[in-house]
């Protein structure tokens, strides 16, 4: 499942169970932005003058100062930055709360090594990142990757919204 629509899900859900929620679209391709648009339509507002759920995009330069200001202004902030390494990327990492990685295929040896140092190297600034690998699959090669990442938890989409929001729920 691409990212983007799991950041556009897990916004959306939070959104339903009546949570001020921003979508920030960090990722140049702005599919969140998209989606985000078309649940608006569909009917994710309150009313025209409460939404809630607001979306925009946002520029990787400006990510960093933007959530500081906009954190007392949200109760969840959900951002879908690029899946390679960026300055957006590495930005949302530093300020991120939990790290959502979306696995539905079978990622190279390189791909995954790049990851688990992308992962450490955020944790040396971010060191309470959560990081919740989430698959439609229960392979192998899933668990042998959140092995190399300390702490890293292996979900189910099913699971990924308690995962995600609620602090008592322990991933498998």
């Amino acid at each position: 499942m691409e990212k983007s629509i799991v950041a556009g899900r897990l916004a959306a859900s939070r959104a339903l169970a009546g949570r001020k929620v921003l979508l920030l679209d960090a990722d140049p391709r702005q599919r969140a932005l998209a989606q985000a648009s078309t649940m608006h339509c569909g009917g994710m507002h309150s009313s025209v003058s409460q939404p809630r759920l607001m979306a925009r995009a946002i520029s990787a330069k400006g990510l960093q100062p933007e959530l500081e200001h906009l954190v007392s202004c949200y109760h969840d902030i959900v951002i879908d930055s690029e899946g390679r390494d960026s300055m957006g990327s590495r930005s949302a990492l530093a300020a991120a709360r939990v790290l959502v990685v979306a696995l539905d295929g079978a990622a190279d040896a390189a791909a995954q090594e790049s990851l688990v140092h992308r992962i450490a190297r955020a944790r040396s600034v971010n060191p309470a990142l959560r990081v919740l690998l989430v698959t439609t699959m229960d392979s192998n090669a899933v668990h042998a990757l959140a092995e190399h990442i300390p702490a890293a938890s292996v979900v189910g989409f099913g699971q990924l919204y308690c995962a995600v929001f609620d602090t008592h729920h322990r991933a498998a």
